[in-house]
């Protein structure tokens, strides 16, 4: 039982559940450890017996580093059993939709290539993000190299815009190749049973309140289950007894600093159980991850991160 009145247990079920997904979406704002969730479930589904890619829109390394890799490039990097690496860039992804429009690398680059295209593509709004989608879409469900890929999307305020494009595309141009692959696309976003979404928060009531707001526009808007709420961050809440140590100890004051966190920790919990209890959040599975303080940045953290993370069920009182 968490101190914050709710029962817990171990959240590898949420993983075996995703393992059995083509699809998953890795959101929240920037700076809650999205880059790091989307890692760790791409060792979880890994373990699991699946193929993974985890494919980032990010512009730095970090999704490499954490997984032992010194760069991150826009070819699948192997860096585990099983698991692999890649930074989506733009007009790479414009560049290989090309050629299977075309049916020829060469005159895809031929065409792409061309500075007078290149101004004109960047032009077209939405067409960046749709080429980000659809090349992890097109991993996930069509490219046939992979089990799972875990697309480490863009933070919440533009997640819900790149996964409307799909939509925006079914409704204003003409029928062709690319509204022939905005129907498929979106039709696998809509599908429970093999795409969801992944959302990551820190332990603060508000800011989970925007989750829970995000997860309601992806099912009404775009159609895209919710799987998890991971909690990430989340500080101890208990610490040693001091009985015995005099206030000039060097023991006390380490035990103080503790005790300090300690009760960082409760207020979490109970941000979390206030949340949990006034929202919707119980349409969604929460999971929590500790605070490391020496960080997630190797494999073994990665898995250790996992390893304690909890499900928490509904609050038995409201806090």
């Amino acid at each position: 039982m968490d101190a914050a009145g709710s029962a817990t247990r171990s959240a590898r079920p949420v993983f075996d559940a995703l393992a059995s997904r083509r699809f998953v979406v890795v959101s929240g704002k920037g700076g809650v450890g999205r880059t790091t969730v989307a890692a760790m479930c791409g060792l979880e589904l890994a373990a699991r017996g699946a193929k993974v890619l985890v494919a980032t829109t990010g512009h730095d390394d970090r999704l490499g580093w954490m997984l032992g890799s010194a760069t991150l490039t826009d070819k699948p990097l192997r860096v585990a059993e099983g698991l692999f690496v890649q930074r989506l860039f733009a007009p790479t992804c414009i560049r290989e939709y090309g050629a299977l429009v075309l049916r020829s690398a060469r005159v895809s680059s031929l065409v792409f290539d061309n500075r007078i295209v290149a101004r004109l593509m960047r032009a077209i709004p939405g067409l960046d993000d749709f080429s980000l989608l659809g090349k992890a879409w097109h991993e996930a469900f069509r490219g046939g190299d992979y089990d799972v890929v875990v697309f480490d999307g863009p933070a919440t305020g533009h997640l819900l815009y790149t996964l409307g494009v799909p939509r925006a595309i079914l409704s204003t141009i003409a029928p062709g190749p690319l509204v022939r692959e905005a129907e498929l696309m979106q039709r696998h976003l809509e599908d429970t049973e093999r795409t969801a979404a992944v959302l990551v928060g820190l332990p603060e009531r508000w800011p989970l309140t925007e989750l829970d707001e995000l997860g309601v526009a992806l099912r009404q808007q775009v159609g895209l289950p919710v799987a998890a709420v991971v909690v990430n961050g989340l500080w101890p809440h208990a610490c040693p007894g001091q009985q015995g140590l005099h206030a000039g100890d060097a023991a006390a004051a380490a035990l103080q600093r503790l005790a300090d966190a300690a009760a960082v920790g409760a207020r979490q919990r109970q941000e979390l159980a206030a949340w949990r209890a006034a929202s919707g959040a119980s349409r969604s599975t929460v999971v929590t991850l500790p605070w490391r303080f020496d960080g997630a940045g190797s494999i073994a953290a990665l898995r250790s991160l996992a390893e304690h993370g909890v499900v928490v069920d509904q609050p038995e009182v409201a806090t």
